[in-house]
């Protein structure tokens, strides 16, 4: 699973990850604890940030699973998205299931460059090229920080549903919701 919550929130004026709910948590805080519910085998949850994002906390404390490629990759532009001479951390691709009553693994993801100028952002998409760059045979179940009426069963049926290379919500009103998705390598890939 991957929150993803690295834009600059320009229509809010508020960075929209730490909105907080009417309970007072921050908004990611309750995507995380919707995927937890959605996704209880997934031993961990990703959240993607920009590299300016404003973190709270409990952000603070997370590992950053790409921190020395995003680093090698943002002060050195040349370098091919993704690349560096170190792999970035994470959890073995063997990663067991976690138990039912444990909570899962909070990483964050920075976003990459999308393009030369680090100004410039390509949205929620640079999120998830960032996370296929450094997991490029993973499928990734996503949802926007911003979307909070989404249910765990709602996302699990989207998960039941999932044919590749890409399965995407489809709202009330008929329209697709590409952040609340399942993408697979192929669709990512591509993109």
């Amino acid at each position: 699973p991957l929150i993803l919550a690295g834009g600059r929130s320009t229509r809010m004026q508020s960075p929209k990850h730490l909105l907080p709910m009417p309970d007072g948590r921050p908004l990611y805080q309750h995507q995380l604890d919707l995927l937890a519910a959605a996704c209880p085998n997934a031993p961990a949850i990703y959240i993607s940030l920009a590299q300016d994002s404003i973190l709270d906390d409990f952000l603070r404390s997370l590992p950053v699973a790409n921190n020395t490629a995003a680093t090698a990759t943002t002060t050195n532009t040349s370098a091919p998205l993704g690349q560096s001479s170190q792999p970035p951390t994470s959890l073995p691709a063997s990663s067991p299931p976690r138990d039912s009553g444990a909570k899962p693994q909070v990483l964050i993801l920075r976003d990459l460059p999308a393009n030369p100028s680090p100004s410039r952002s390509a949205g929620p998409a640079t999120g998830l090229l960032t996370a296929h760059c450094f997991f490029p045979s993973t499928t990734w179940f996503t949802i926007p920080c911003d979307h909070p009426f989404l249910t765990p069963s709602l996302l699990q049926h989207l998960c039941e549903q999932y044919q590749p290379p890409v399965t995407c919500f489809r709202n009330g009103d008929g329209f697709l919701e590409p952040l609340v998705a399942v993408w697979g390598p192929q669709a990512l890939a591509r993109m």
